[in-house]
């Protein structure tokens, strides 16, 4: 039976207890956040600030571990972003957004307003009027004195004037403070002086993000060098010193990028299986579904609820490039889909899996918003050592049961490629067209309604199955191409999954997968302890030769992230399945 909690009956502290404990619904979380947040007001107003900013992170540490986000992201992050609406939502960046939600200290800065109009600005500068003709030849030679500020031009039009026009050079600049040489270009080419006090009217418009925050910051407080974009979504990393002007960042973002309709802060590191952390809207909406873009393929997704990184696009290309038509690829941690769409529109079949319940979830929207059909990615969601282990036909899989539920019975030895036989049984339509490739045809007009249709049925659908309710895998296992490993944190304790997992009656005299295993380096680490430590977990050495280190990116300081490619070796491959 759900407990009742009465606010005014419970102590915070108690209150957190429960929390801790996972006792609560996950609504009363969100709950608990607003009533800390706004004590931490009242603690503020007293001018007692830092026993109210402990009771906020106790808070957010007791949502961040609370059963209900571990199992339930979905319900967890909904909750999160329902209570924090009123603080950091619906944000107006018309009031600089620092009384919403309890900020950290400012260590004695007090946090400014966003007053639009006390940006603007007249300059009284020097028009030299040239003839159109000459207008670029003076703005070359009058280079280093032209006015130079944003959005702003150097050249403008002189009044009614239709022959001339004027050329207007940087505030505080004097005729007395040109070099002899431009007063003789103006003798020379006959160019008068126009006015000595033109006014030019600077306005927050004008200005970019950079310059508009360095003006409100104070003095220590860097403004944000990059952000993230994830569609109508800004990610940032705010450091400790700028958390307490955060709603102001993120009023200025939005007004600086029209695009961007949320602004969101990571809260907390990724510590969890589902690769997803906490993060707090700053600015903008809370709608945290958002699409994506990347060569031609579409990606729909919950920020909040799924891992994506817009920095791996080219990673995901290079990888994708090397995949040759008609292979297989299986996609142990799949996510939404960046390595398993852009593959399986190439022509290649496909088994995406991830554990993530809401990444399975949109995989599956995604070949639907593709149009992939038939020819789309086999979506599981479950362990990646239960998944391999489930294609490859082991003895501990439940390969077996799965097959006593298809009739008739699978012929043994499926390549996995459509028409075989191996991928259960919607492969009829897929195989009747040579290749995999679903036709595309008709007309665009009915194709749009029927994507839009299909994005409908997919968002309404409900969570995917552990394994397709179609697929068993063949005896003896699937035969495939490449095995991508995505998860860099920890998708190399995963290579312990490829020992014995292969049938040597099957797969004696067929090339084993090439295995693409994402993993992180540290600067004291070098490519070869690396691959040592891939060889402990896939407990034994790999081929001689067969084995590339590709450095994908710098993650952080001292730390690279690493695309590992090698082709299972035999020896670990059989181990333990010789007769």
């Amino acid at each position: 039976m759900q407990k009742t909690v009465t606010f005014g009956t419970v102590t915070l502290n108690q209150l957190l207890m429960r929390l801790m404990i996972h006792q609560i619904h996950p609504a009363i979380v969100a709950s608990a956040g607003r009533l800390s947040r706004r004590l931490c007001v009242l603690s503020n107003a007293a001018g007692n600030s830092r026993p109210a900013l402990r009771a906020t992170n106790v808070a957010v540490a007791a949502r961040s571990w609370s059963e209900s986000f571990r199992i339930y992201p979905q319900t967890y992050h909904t909750s999160i972003f329902r209570a924090n609406s009123m603080e950091c939502g619906a944000v107006d960046t018309s009031t600089a957004n620092v009384t919403a939600s309890a900020a950290p200290s400012t260590s004695g800065h007090e946090v400014p307003t966003l007053d639009r109009e006390s940006f603007k600005q007249i300059l009284n500068v020097i028009a030299i009027r040239v003839p159109n003709r000459k207008c670029a030849d003076m703005m070359k030679a009058f280079r280093g004195f032209t006015l130079d500020r944003p959005r702003l031009r150097c050249i403008v039009q002189d009044g009614d004037r239709t022959e001339t026009k004027l050329l207007l050079l940087e505030e505080n600049i004097k005729l007395e403070d040109l070099p002899p040489e431009l007063h003789g270009r103006l003798d020379e080419d006959g160019l008068t002086v126009a006015a000595t006090d033109h006014p030019v009217v600077l306005d927050y418009g004008m200005l970019s993000a950079d310059a508009v925050l360095k003006r409100l910051l104070p003095a220590g407080v860097d403004a944000p060098s990059s952000f993230e974009t994830i569609g109508h979504i800004a990610h940032l990393n705010l450091r400790e010193e700028q958390l307490p002007f955060r709603f102001l960042i993120g009023a200025v973002l939005l007004d600086k990028n029209p695009h961007l309709r949320t602004v969101v802060n990571k809260v907390g590191s990724i510590e969890n299986e589902f690769r997803v952390f906490q993060m707090e809207v700053i600015g903008g909406e809370s709608r945290l579904e958002t699409e994506v873009t990347q060569h031609g393929a579409r990606f729909r997704l919950d920020f909040s609820q799924v891992y994506w990184n817009s920095r791996l696009e080219s990673e995901h290309l290079r990888l994708v490039s090397s995949f040759q038509y008609g292979e297989v690829l299986v996609d142990m941690m799949a996510g939404i889909g960046p390595f398993a769409i852009p593959a399986a529109q190439k022509g290649l079949t496909v088994y995406g899996n991830d554990l993530n319940p809401r990444s399975a979830h949109y995989l599956a929207l995604n070949a639907r918003l593709n149009r992939l059909g038939p020819s789309g990615p086999k979506v599981f969601n479950m362990d990646g050592r239960a998944f391999l282990r489930l294609l490859c036909d082991c003895p501990d899989s439940a390969a077996q049961e799965l097959r006593a539920k298809l009739l008739p019975p699978l012929p043994p030895g499926g390549s996995g490629k459509c028409g075989d036989g191996g991928v259960g049984g919607d492969t009829s339509a897929a195989a009747a067209n040579d290749g995999c490739i679903a036709p595309i045809g008709g007309n665009p007009a009915k194709r749009q309604k029927t994507r839009a249709r299909a994005a409908a049925e997919a968002a309404a659908a409900g969570p995917v199955p552990a394994v397709p309710d179609d697929f068993a895998p063949p005896v003896g296992g699937l035969s495939f191409d490449h095995v991508v490993m995505n998860l860099p944190a920890s998708a190399i304790e995963f290579l312990d999954a490829f020992s014995g997992a292969f049938d040597p009656a099957y797969w004696e005299g067929r090339p084993l997968p090439l295995v693409h295993c994402y993993t992180f380096k540290r600067s004291a680490e070098t490519e070869a302890d690396i691959i040592a430590k891939a060889e402990r977990y896939l407990g034994g050495p790999m081929d001689p030769g067969s084995c590339s280190v590709h450095t994908v990116r710098d993650v952080a300081p001292n730390k690279l992230m690493l695309c590992i490619s090698f082709r299972v070796p035999r020896e670990v491959a059989f181990k333990g399945r010789r007769t």
